[in-house]
C-alpha cells in the first residue's frame, strides 16, 4: 500500500472513533448532545488547523463562534493534512462516519456521489427563513449549487478572493504601474531577470497559478478554463495549453528562484521572504505573512511593507464563483447537530465574521455594504488595498487548473512531470501529451 494510502486508511479509523459527540448517547454515539450541560457540541475534521495557512483565521473564527455560544454550541476541530483530506472524507462517507458538518471535499465526488444519493442535508427552506444571508450570496454560487429540484446542499460562497501575485518592490521597483493592464507579453518583458519563487511539489501551487494565468492570457483560454467547470479537462494538447506551457517553461528554465525544483509551498515562500526571489503568486491571505508580527519569518534583509500585489495582466484574477461553497451539511446529522452546525454558517455570514474574512485573507463581498472602519482597515493593509483596487467590474475570473482537471492529475502528475519541462527533457508539446495521457488513465478507473 502506498504511503499516502496507508496514512489516509490510518487516519480514517482514528476519526470513526474521534469524529462525532463529545458525549455518550442511545444513538451509537453520532449525537453532539453535550449532556447535562445542554451544550450541543460538534467535531469538525479540518486542515485549516495547526501550521495550515488557513488555521490563521479559521481557527480564532471558531475560538469566536464558541465564546459567543459558550453553553449553547460548541464546535471542535479534528487536525486533518490537507493532502489526506479528500480521501479521507471519501472513506468516513464509505463507512457512514461523516462529521455532522464538512469543510468542502473533492468537488466531483460531492456532484456525482454526495449530492445525488442523498449525503446531504438540503437548506433552502433554511436559505428561505434567512434572506439576509441569502442576499450576501454570490448569484453565480447559489445558481451552480442549487439542484434540478430546488435543492441546495452546499452553502453557497458569499465572498470571492481573486488570486493574484506579490512582488518586492524594493527590488523590483514597478510600483508605479498597474501591471494588471498588461498584456502577459508586456509583463513577462517588464520582469526581466526578475526570479519568480515557484513550487513544484506536492500540488506545484504557485506553478499552476502561472499556468493558469498563462492560459487565460490565450485567445479562448477562459473559455477553456471555465469548460472545465462541468467536464473536467482531459486534452491538454489544445493550442490554448501548449502556448501557455512553452512559456512557463522559459518563465521556469529563465526565472525560477534555484530551489523551485522539488519545492513545496513553504520553501517557495521562503524563498519569497529571504530575497531569493522577487515575485509569489498566492491568494491574499499571505497577506498575514507580510506583517511585522510574522518577521520572525523574514530573512536577508526582507521587508514585508516592501510588498506588493496585483491581479494577473489582462486583470485577470484566479478564482472560480461558479462553485460549490466551503461548507455542508451530513444527511445523517440529528437534529441538534443540523442546529448547531447551521448556527455556525449563520455566525460566519454575519457581515462582521465577513469583514473580518476579508480583512485576514483579502477578496471582495460584492453584495456586503462595508462598514466605514472596514474599509479604513483595508486602506492599512497595502496589499488588500492593491488587490481591491484592481478587482474591478472589468476584472475577469478564471478558475485555477488545479480545479478543472482530474484530481490525480493535479495532486500527483502535474508536479511529477514539472522538473522534465524545466530541465528540457520534455518539451512543451511532449509535456502536454503525457498529462493528456495521465488524465485518461484517471478517468478510465
Amino acid at each position: 500500500m502506498k504511503k499516502k494510502q496507508l496514512l489516509a486508511a490510518l487516519m480514517a479509523g482514528l476519526m470513526l472513533v474521534s469524529t462525532g459527540c463529545s458525549a455518550s448517547s442511545d444513538d451509537g454515539g453520532n449525537s453532539s448532545d453535550g449532556g447535562d450541560s445542554g451544550e450541543i457540541t460538534i467535531t469538525i475534521p479540518s486542515y485549516k488547523t495547526g501550521e495550515n495557512v488557513g488555521a490563521v483565521f479559521f481557527e480564532p473564527q471558531v475560538e469566536r463562534f464558541n465564546e459567543q455560544y459558550e453553553g449553547q454550541y460548541q464546535i471542535e476541530l479534528e487536525n486533518v493534512t490537507e493532502d489526506v483530506f479528500n480521501d479521507q472524507m471519501k472513506q468516513l462517507a464509505q463507512q457512514n462516519a461523516l462529521p455532522p458538518l464538512v469543510q468542502g471535499g473533492d468537488k466531483e465526488w460531492l456532484r456525482t456521489v454526495v449530492f445525488p444519493n442523498g449525503m446531504a442535508y438540503d437548506i433552502s427552506g433554511w436559505l428561505e427563513e434567512h434572506p439576509e444571508i441569502r442576499e450576501l450570496m454570490l448569484d453565480d454560487a447559489v445558481e451552480y449549487c442549487t439542484e434540478d429540484d430546488g435543492a441546495i446542499y452546499s452553502v453557497p460562497l458569499a465572498t470571492v478572493r481573486p488570486t493574484g501575485f506579490f512582488y518586492n518592490s524594493a527590488m523590483w521597483d514597478v510600483a508605479d504601474q498597474d501591471l494588471s493592464a498588461l498584456t502577459m507579453d508586456e509583463f513577462i518583458d517588464l520582469m526581466g531577470d526578475q526570479k519568480i519563487a515557484f513550487s513544484t511539489a506536492e500540488n506545484a501551487w504557485v506553478s499552476a497559478l502561472f499556468l493558469t494565468a498563462l492560459i487565460a492570457d490565450e485567445e479562448g483560454g477562459v473559455e477553456l478554463l471555465n469548460s472545465g467547470i462541468e467536464e473536467k479537462i482531459t486534452d491538454f494538447t489544445q493550442p490554448q495549453i501548449v502556448s501557455a506551457v512553452e512559456k512557463l517553461q522559459s518563465l521556469l528554465q529563465n526565472n525560477a528562484s534555484a530551489n523551485s525544483i522539488g519545492a513545496a509551498y513553504p520553501d517557495a515562500a521562503n524563498a519569497f521572504m529571504s530575497d531569493q526571489a522577487s515575485i509569489i503568486a498566492n491568494g491574499p491571505w499571505m497577506s498575514t505573512d507580510f506583517e511585522e508580527t510574522n518577521s520572525e519569518n523574514w530573512s536577508n534583509g526582507f521587508d514585508g511593507a516592501d510588498v506588493r500585489a496585483s491581479l494577473f495582466p489582462n486583470q485577470v484574477g484566479i478564482a472560480q464563483t461558479q462553485s460549490y461553497g466551503e461548507w455542508w451539511i451530513s444527511a445523517d446529522a440529528s437534529e441538534e447537530e443540523v442546529e448547531c452546525a447551521l448556527a455556525f454558517i449563520e455566525f460566519i455570514y454575519t457581515p462582521e465574521e465577513l469583514e473580518a474574512y476579508l480583512l485576514a485573507e483579502g477578496g471582495d463581498a460584492p453584495n456586503l455594504e462595508y462598514s466605514e472602519e472596514f474599509v479604513a482597515q483595508q486602506g492599512e493593509t497595502q496589499v488588500l488595498a492593491d488587490l481591491a483596487a484592481d478587482t474591478t467590474e472589468d476584472t475577469v475570473y478564471a478558475p485555477c487548473i488545479l480545479d478543472v482537471i482530474p484530481s490525480s492529475v493535479a495532486n500527483s502528475d502535474l508536479s511529477r512531470l514539472l522538473p522534465s519541462l524545466a530541465d528540457g527533457t520534455f518539451t512543451a508539446e511532449e509535456f502536454c501529451e503525457q498529462l493528456t495521457t495521465a488524465a485518461s488513465e484517471a478517468t478510465a478507473e
